[in-house]
């Protein structure tokens, strides 16, 4: 029964593993970002252009970050959801054998 649990565990940290390279793509994003803003801080166009450009970079910059979290966070539900309940009896099933060893224990 613990064994089978453990499989399925696994099986869904592979599928967040897969699901990492799907926020690749977004940091390589931000990180191309991050290296336009500080191209643009050493730009020679005026003070005003250049805050309205890093104004905007930063803008796509917090959008990009934004759906990052947002996708880690549908890999770790889809985790919970693949594997929540297997754990959730398995936590149910020990803490239901503590209780045996605890009556066990009053008994003796």
């Amino acid at each position: 029964m613990s064994i089978s649990s453990t499989s399925s565990v696994s099986m869904s940290t592979i599928g967040v593993s897969l699901n990492i390279s799907d926020t690749g793509q977004l940091e390589k994003q931000a990180t191309s970002i991050q290296q336009q803003i500080q191209q643009e801080n050493s730009s020679k166009d005026d003070e005003k252009t250049k805050k309205a450009k890093i104004q905007q970079l930063e803008t796509q910059l917090e959008n990009i970050k934004s759906q990052i979290q947002q996708k880690q966070s549908q890999n770790i539900n889809e985790v919970l959801g693949a594997s929540g309940e297997e754990l959730k009896n398995d936590n149910n099933s020990k803490k239901a054998d503590s209780n045996n060893i605890n009556i066990i224990d009053e008994f003796a």
